[in-house]
């Protein structure tokens, strides 16, 4: 069917969500076995965990609500598992030559120490590239939401992918198109690099816009990140050493990067890494917890500036949602393109937890301590900043009470769960159905979802499925970056020729800016050149 015949049956329709589909895709990429010390490491490591499905905090079924269908999404994902930067790998170095000298016994979970190597085999080639746990978490991606979603793509049509200009990060955007396509990703597949510097144009209009903002300073959690540190580390460290008979010593470094090499070595190799069995689950935890105070007091909800770095973005990714499905652009060459229903962007960790911030999911979220965890927590890293970790913003059209509105003003429909279709088919995924019969009018609504789960906006939650109604959702983030202030003065660009208004994402539906670059996605990028 034509994308123009699916969005006027899509205008249309009345979905019953009959029973829920049984899905091919597996929900997580890869298992997450545990160790001889812990249950579950692999999902206490926070940005430095490998992919996996979000727990469901607010028990709210993933599945399409009653009477709705998605004919309109939005993924913004991190880069898939990769191997680590210069500096980082600098660091396993220096820690394997300590270890492996000196004269001492390891004993117990650290048995292995005197012994151990990195585990990089290529390095002027591996490093900060994706590994191939990040290439099966890209190409899972793209399977799962080319099924999850049937009804946003149809076969032979030129599909985007938008991608911030790291290496890593756009080659999980071509392998994710190579899967989301299949066979057809180098015909109709285009992979757009959004360069975030070195453009006045696309100063707080790309997908890395910190970049441009002179007054921004990530501070890894500051104060708070130290305070921790000096809590958590002393008794692992303590305990550790306990294991050591001889002459070695550890250094605090050590113990925190104990984790991160869990992590690391673990979707590097495919099997569990042995630094997996050395720390226990409550000091998974705390380690974890680092990672939550890190980006809560580096990028998120305890900033005031870097907090605010992602919202033109947003309004203006949200603006696309309110279009709705069927929008058109300006294609490079100046032609004309229609921009997918799903709209798939792949960015760094920063700039992700910018955005969820952004998104007013945790506006309701007590501050962090920096002295003890709180159990209750909603902001954990490991459940939205893992290696390609994802917001989602899924537009429902659902039915509702066609005397009380259409969903398009402030004032809002009412929700009616108990309507009937008079005659629908659905599959319970969000697929259009077809109707003979309308009784009722048609509202959209946005949800979000972190790593698949489904989270609420406190202040808009009384949709289908504690969803918003996306004219209000609108308004929130208008009036939220209303309340932030000029972002251009708030960054205190001083440049010549910067735009006194950022236009936040232009990129979507105008190709033609020298900022942005066409890619094949079966031309994988190999270098960081």
């Amino acid at each position: 069917m034509p994308a123009s015949s699916a969005i006027k049956v899509a205008a249309m329709a009345l979905v019953g969500s009959l029973s829920a589909a049984q899905m091919l895709a597996p929900t997580n990429d890869i298992n997450l076995p545990a160790s001889e010390t812990a249950s579950e490491p692999l999902k206490w490591l926070g940005a430095n965990s490998p992919w996996f499905a979000g727990p469901n905090v607010y028990n709210i079924s993933s599945e399409i609500p009653e009477n709705c269908y998605v004919d309109q999404a939005a993924y913004v994902s991190r880069h898939g598992s990769r191997f680590p930067d210069t500096g980082a790998y600098a660091g396993w170095v220096d820690m394997q030559e300590r270890f492996s000298s000196g004269n001492y016994t390891a004993t117990g979970s650290l048995s292995f120490m005197k012994d151990w190597r990195t585990v990089l085999t290529n390095v002027g080639l591996q490093i900060a590239m994706e590994s191939p746990t990040g290439a099966k978490e890209a190409h899972d991606l793209g399977y799962t939401l080319r099924t999850r979603y049937p009804q946003l793509y149809n076969e032979g049509d030129d599909f985007y992918v938008w991608s911030n200009n790291y290496t890593r990060v756009l080659q999980t955007a071509q392998m994710f198109a190579q899967s989301y396509l299949g066979f057809t990703s180098s015909t109709y597949g285009k992979v757009i690099s959004v360069t975030s510097k070195g453009y006045t144009g696309a100063i707080g209009n790309s997908l890395g816009p910190s970049d441009q903002c002179p007054n921004f300073n990530d501070n890894s959690g500051g104060d708070y990140a130290t305070e921790w540190a000096n809590v958590y580390i002393p008794p692992i460290k303590e305990r550790l050493q306990s294991l050591i008979e001889g002459n070695f010593t550890f250094e605090d470094n050590d113990i925190s990067q104990i984790p991160y090499l869990c992590g690391f070595e673990s979707q590097i190799t495919g099997r569990l890494s042995p630094w997996c069995g050395v720390f226990t689950d409550y000091e998974l935890q705390q380690y974890e917890y680092s990672n939550d105070i890190r980006y809560y007091y580096g990028l998120g909800p305890g900033t005031d500036l870097e907090q605010t770095m992602m919202l033109p973005y947003l309004n203006a990714l949200i603006g696309l949602l309110e279009q709705g499905p069927g929008t058109n652009g300006t294609a490079q060459d100046g032609g004309s393109f229609a921009l997918p229903n799903l709209l798939a962007t792949f960015i760094n960790d920063g700039q992700l937890v910018e955005l969820i911030t952004a998104s007013g999911v945790f506006d309701d979220e007590p501050a962090l301590s920096g002295t003890e965890m709180n159990p209750d927590r909603l902001f954990i890293a490991s459940h939205f900043t893992t290696m390609r970790g994802t917001i989602a913003f899924e537009r429902l059209n659902c039915i509702v009470d066609g005397s009380t509105g259409n969903g398009t003003s402030g004032t809002g429909p009412t929700w009616n769960s108990s309507t009937t279709l008079t005659t629908a088919t659905a599959t319970g995924t969000g697929s259009i159905p077809r109707q003979t019969a309308l009784a009722s009018a048609n509202a959209t609504y946005v949800r979000i979802r972190l790593n698949d789960a489904v989270y609420t906006l406190p202040s808009c939650n009384d949709g289908p499925g504690q969803s918003c109604l996306l004219s209000d959702y609108v308004q929130y983030l208008s009036d939220k970056a209303a309340a932030a202030g000029d972002w251009v003065s708030n960054c205190n660009i001083t440049v010549a020729g910067a735009p006194t208004t950022v236009q936040g994402a232009s990129f979507y539906t105008d190709l033609t800016s020298p900022w942005l670059q066409e890619l094949n996605p079966g031309n994988v990028v190999l270098s960081n050149s």
